[in-house]
This record gives structure tokens, C-alpha cells and sequence, in this order.
């Protein structure tokens, strides 16, 4: 199997974006949520520890915080590492995160860069509220109006399946989102949650 391997900054000045998509990606947005038995803290100790984030998810497999960036608040920055396999080849790409809300106990957001110069593509949100016996644990993507991600890109390049591959990519990422909830849900319900 072939790996091509995309790290941001490294594809150039970023080009100007076709505004005409700009509706249809502002309103791609997706939301999980599943309850857990478990405490906040130990809810939050989870969803909060970027470095984990390899054991749940199915595309991004592994993230580490940028040194000379505050770690674990409002302006912190980390980088993750997706993986897909398309065919016989395996897309890798390492993308800038810049924490946007850290509320302990409560709120986690992310953005997520663009390839080219790292601007905000998309945010990534996890939210937990106490419910009466449980914890509500809740994940949602959004995608920026006007942000080149890798499907942004592939959009514009080929305006007239745009429809398509925005709802083919939403289906995969509802997929992921709800079997990372799944995954994190396991762990935290076992008898010794880590």
C-alpha cells in the first residue's frame, strides 16, 4: 500500500475560495451525543486529553501538543494526525488545532487548519452536561463558510459532484463521530474508567 502523507503549510499561498460553495459548507454541520454512567470529571479528563484521541476515533490517530503554545486552554494548539485508505493508497494528514473554549467540566472546541497557511477550516466541539443518572456527551463538527478543507478543495475542483461528495463525507463523519462516542462510552463505563 502507497502512504501519501500532507502536512499544512507545505502546499503553497492559499488560493482565493469560490464564494458560490460558501452556503452549502456553512451549512455543514453534524452532531452526536450519546449518555454515559459516569462522573464529569471523569468525562472530562477523557475528552480532554487530545493525546488519547488515537484509541477512539477511526480517521484521526493520534495528536500532541505544539510546544511555545499554552496547553490545555484558549489559545493552546495542537496537532492531529487523520488517516484514510482510499483504493490502495493511505492518506495522511497533520493539521493545525487551536483551542477556541476550554471549560473545564463542560466545553472543548477546537479549529482545525487549512493545508495551506492554517486558517480555520472547520471547529470540532465536545460538550457535556449532568443529566439525572448519567452524563450527556456530545460531539459536533462544523464546517467554516468559506474554509478550504481537503473536501472544500476537491469541491471546487469538481463544482458539479460537490453536492455529492458533501454528502458522502457528512454520512462518514456522522459514522466516526457516533463510534468514537461508542468507543469513549466503553471505556469510561468499565469498572475501572482511565
Amino acid at each position: 500500500m502507497r502512504v501519501e502523507l500532507s502536512h499544512w503549510g507545505t502546499h503553497g499561498p492559499r488560493p482565493e475560495v469560490n464564494h458560490a460553495l460558501d452556503t452549502m459548507f456553512s451549512a455543514m454541520t453534524i452532531g452526536v451525543e450519546c449518555a454515559v454512567g459516569c462522573s464529569l470529571a471523569h468525562r472530562w479528563a477523557l475528552v480532554s486529553d487530545i493525546t488519547r484521541i488515537g484509541e477512539f476515533s477511526p480517521e484521526c490517530v493520534e495528536a500532541w501538543w505544539v510546544p511555545g503554545f499554552a496547553a490545555r486552554s484558549v489559545g493552546g494548539r495542537f496537532e492531529g494526525r487523520n488517516r484514510a485508505t482510499r483504493g490502495d493508497v493511505e492518506f495522511e494528514w497533520i493539521r493545525p488545532c487551536d483551542v477556541l473554549v476550554w471549560e473545564p467540566e463542560a466545553t472543548f472546541s477546537w479549529s482545525v487548519g487549512d493545508r495551506f497557511d492554517g486558517t480555520p477550516s472547520s471547529t470540532w466541539t465536545f460538550r457535556l452536561r449532568a443529566a439525572r443518572h448519567s452524563v450527556v456527551l456530545s460531539q459536533v463538527f462544523t464546517h467554516c463558510p468559506d474554509g478550504l478543507s481537503g473536501l472544500r478543495v476537491a469541491a471546487e475542483a469538481d463544482p458539479a459532484h460537490a453536492a455529492d461528495r458533501v454528502h458522502k463525507r457528512t454520512q462518514d463523519l456522522h459514522t466516526g463521530m457516533a463510534l468514537t462516542l461508542a468507543r469513549m462510552k466503553e471505556v469510561l463505563e468499565s469498572p475501572n474508567p482511565r
